[in-house]
């Protein structure tokens, strides 16, 4: 059992106990990678097994980190992509310049940011805007998938079958079988704005709400292509008090871990049943 936890004010390694990290930070994001682990702080640094590699330019805030066999990739405020090389930060010329970028927005008026990243069997790399949906970007460029309305709030690729991604919407978990045409379902949720979502060899898991600031939050399970949802308890809370956020439902190793407030939960059967992993932390923000 070895999963990254990243909170308001630190990260740690949850491996039988809790292991400081990085400590007196926020961390927007993390995530393992072969012998290393990766994290992305509200300070604009890209951190490196607790060391700084890197710092955001002009102020930019990096959200999201998704290494990769060839680069890590980051993304970060005001939609934009950027990628280490040999321990040099650059922003993705073609990312900067991708098809329907103009159309990009948010809700409240703001630009939009690189909410969440995914890469699938193939390596292919799924970059989700908030606003502006998922753009898949591999050997052709870079493409837009999903439209851009669906308001994705993240994306996440099957561990094994090549194209099939998933992503949490504001009216549902949407699916594609060939990484570009994406159908939306919500049968069986209380609600259909969905944050966050994990998948499984047969199986995906998403969080769903009724809205950005429900009181009303509850962890679903579902088939990958078809089917309704059903919820999920059995040691997990029944509803959670604010919504199971963007990047706080993951899988490793099979076992599936959920965490929201202080408390990160886990499974080792799919979601059939649940147990405490960890109680007690500082404001849990991501999990990897």
């Amino acid at each position: 059992m070895s999963v990254l936890i990243g909170t308001a004010s630190g990260a740690f390694r949850l491996d039988g106990d809790t292991r400081d990290l990085v400590t007196g930070t926020r961390v927007n994001h993390l995530a393992a990678w072969e012998e290393s682990w990766w994290a992305v702080d509200a300070g604009g640094r890209i951190l490196r097994d607790a060391e700084t590699v890197a710092q955001m330019p002009g102020g930019a805030e990096p959200l999201c980190v998704q290494p990769t066999p060839h680069t890590v990739w980051i993304g970060s405020t005001e939609a934009r992509l950027y990628g280490i090389d040999h321990g040099a930060l650059t922003e993705d010329e073609f990312f900067a310049t991708a098809p329907g970028r103009e159309k990009w927005y948010t809700p409240w008026g703001g630009p939009a940011d690189v909410r969440s990243m995914t890469i699938d069997a193939d390596h292919t790399l799924y970059v989700n805007v908030h606003v502006g949906g998922i753009l898949r970007y591999d050997n052709t460029g870079v493409v837009p998938t999903i439209d851009i309305d669906s308001d994705v709030h993240q994306v996440a690729a099957h561990p094994t079958q090549k194209s099939a991604v998933f992503a949490a919407c504001a009216f549902g978990l949407a699916a594609t079988r060939n990484g570009h045409d994406f159908e939306i379902r919500a049968d069986g949720l209380h609600a259909a704005y969905c944050r966050a979502v994990a998948v499984l060899e047969d199986r995906v898991l998403v969080s769903a709400s009724t809205g950005p600031r429900s009181s009303q939050a509850r962890l679903y399970r579902g088939g990958l292509w078809d089917g309704g949802f059903e919820p999920l308890g059995n040691g997990l809370p029944e509803w959670f008090p604010a919504n199971l956020d963007t990047h706080c439902l993951v899988v490793r190793d099979d076992i599936v871990y959920a965490g929201q407030g202080d408390t990160v939960w886990q499974s080792d059967d799919g979601g059939d049943s649940w147990s405490v992993a960890v109680s007690d932390l500082p404001e849990i923000t991501c999990l990897g």
